[in-house]
């Protein structure tokens, strides 16, 4: 099947001679147009010579050329923090025992997307959860093209610095003693150039999950610190006591809030948080004994 394009002035040309009569076989060569969507809010026109006389076909003949393209709708969406990380809230996000955790210990934002002109201005089109783990969506790709922000997803990408974990005693405890372990927390800041402005972003660190190898994991919202005069007798906020003998692996995964200043302007928060995974250090456990000695 062939296929031929005409220009405009020669379908103006043709649509003016209104007195000749035109046969089955000129009839068929009258241009036609044909809509093809891409996507949603995209339409475009082709113009070419109708293939066959089919209502079915989705060509149709049409004197008044119409426009190459027509932009429909556009969109921009907005990013909550499903729950709040820390226990200052109402919103807590331990308070809610039936909230999905994703995978790298890091809560999910909600997403919605919204129309920004036209008559549908602020309808809300989709509303869902986004996970680091969730695959790419293309619509928030395409109007992250055309923003001036920083996005959940720069974020996570900056080279944010991992907790330090410390113990004492140093990397090993006593069965049944309360090994006191800590994190280090400080504030990291990065720049970030975004079209002709410079943004700076801090990377504020909220929440600490630990592990700590023997099965036990704790989610606490300060690091620790150092206690120099601790003994394995004292318990503290962040010491954990092992039941058993052996070697354990301890880790933490610290989660951070991002915030950003575009060229010097108010800090806006980002909601979401970064997961970021330290190194582990290693606990060996000993066990003690107790012996009578007589005396001769």
């Amino acid at each position: 099947m062939l296929y031929f394009r005409l220009t405009i002035a020669s379908l103006l040309l043709f649509t003016s001679i209104n007195s000749v009569q035109v046969t089955e076989q000129q009839l068929n060569l009258i241009p036609c147009q044909k809509k093809e969507s891409l996507g949603q809010t995209d339409v475009r026109v082709k113009w070419s010579l109708c293939p066959k006389k089919d209502k079915d076909s989705g060509y149709h003949r049409d004197k008044q050329p119409i426009k190459e393209k027509r932009q429909g709708p556009k969109y921009d969406y907005r990013d909550f923090d499903s729950c709040n990380p820390t226990n200052d809230s109402f919103m807590e996000c331990r308070s809610n025992p039936d909230l999905r955790v994703c995978d790298d210990g890091s809560y999910p934002i909600i997403r919605q997307i919204l129309v920004v002109e036209g008559d549908n201005k602020g309808n809300i089109v989709d509303s869902f959860r986004v996970c680091p783990e969730d695959p790419k969506d293309q619509r928030i790709e395409e109007i992250n093209k055309e923003s001036v922000t920083v996005t959940l997803e720069q974020f996570r990408s900056f080279p944010i610095v991992a907790s330090d974990i410390s113990s004492s005693p140093a990397n090993f405890s006593l069965r049944n003693g309360h090994t006191h372990i800590w994190a280090t927390s400080q504030v990291q800041y990065f720049d970030l150039e975004i079209g002709q402005s410079l943004a700076r972003i801090k990377a504020i660190p909220i929440q600490w999950n630990w592990n700590y190898g023997d099965g036990t994991t704790r989610n606490l919202n300060f690091p620790g610190e150092p206690a120099p005069n601790h003994t394995l007798r004292d318990e503290t906020p962040t010491s954990h006591s092992y039941g058993e003998t052996g070697k354990f692996k301890v880790g933490v995964i610290t989660l951070y809030r991002g915030e950003f200043s575009l060229d010097g302007g108010p800090w806006q928060a980002i909601p979401g948080q970064a997961a970021v995974a330290s190194t582990p250090i290693e606990i060996d456990v000993w066990r003690t004994e107790k012996e009578l000695i007589a005396n001769d």
